[in-house]
């Protein structure tokens, strides 16, 4: 699945990636989840991923704080948020993505994060989200797996809607996400209601 999945997303011509990406920054921008002050995780699109970059740069308009995942240990797959701005001292990692070096940075526990917007590879229609594979997501939220109403941060998959499937097997170590952004839409799903 993650190829077929992967081949989609590809095939996608520019300018309908474009539009996309400017289509989730005008429903996140507009769900009031980028306001000032807001601890927020992004992460730079790695081959073919879901785009941010409009977001990012509405979000540091708007007063928001952000952070980059940081992987820590590529064998265990261990990573950390790291605050991210505009003059932040940059390293290159093993796959060749950009992220703050953590000397030189904030380093935020997970719990005090607002809203994590995560990448994917597909997505259904009960909140599980299929990702790259390694778990680095996942093993960095698994206290979300309690479930509990309080739970912090909040988890927004970031997709386009070629990447919707009917359903997904969802593992023991998955953590659900609250909603999903896409071209079309910013959608809550019913476990984990927007008001969370």
């Amino acid at each position: 699945m993650r190829r077929h999945m992967r081949q989609l997303r590809r095939a996608l011509s520019p300018t309908t990636r474009d539009e996309a990406h400017r289509q989730f920054a005008r429903f996140l921008s507009g769900s009031h989840r980028l306001r000032p002050r807001q601890r927020i995780a992004v992460y730079f699109a790695y081959g073919h991923e879901a785009d941010l970059s409009h977001v990012i740069d509405i979000a540091r308009r708007r007063g928001c704080l952000l952070y980059l995942p940081v992987i820590t240990d590529f064998r265990r797959s261990r990573m950390r948020f790291v605050r991210y701005r505009t003059d932040s001292v940059m390293r290159v990692n093993r796959y060749g993505i950009a992220e703050p070096d953590p000397r030189h940075a904030e380093v935020i526990p997970v719990r005090q994060l607002d809203l994590i917007l995560l990448p994917l590879v597909a997505f259904d229609e009960r909140g599980w989200r299929l990702g790259s594979g390694a778990g680095f997501y996942d093993r960095s939220l698994h206290h979300l797996r309690e479930g509990r109403r309080w739970r912090r941060p909040t988890l927004i998959g970031v997709a386009y809607e070629c990447q919707r499937v009917a359903r997904l097997q969802a593992d023991r170590w998955d953590v659900p996400l609250d909603g999903i952004v896409t071209e079309r839409g910013l959608h809550w799903f019913e476990r984990h209601p927007a008001t969370l």
